[in-house]
């Protein structure tokens, strides 16, 4: 069985400063929304970053 690969889409979403650019493809076994994933993916990018000084 050929294995096709899913349509990818790009969006782009702004968050104060910050543009996150997503791709994203369809998947049978997905579990979560893609808002839920992009936070995931938000919230993370978050946590890694250290935190800056405010002035």
């Amino acid at each position: 069985m050929k294995k096709e690969n899913a349509p990818v889409t790009q969006t782009e979403h702004k968050i104060g400063n910050i543009t996150y650019v997503v791709c994203s493809s369809a998947s049978e076994r997905a579990t979560d929304t893609l808002d839920k994933k992009i936070k995931k993916l938000i919230r993370k990018d978050i946590e890694l970053k250290p935190a800056k000084a405010h002035n």
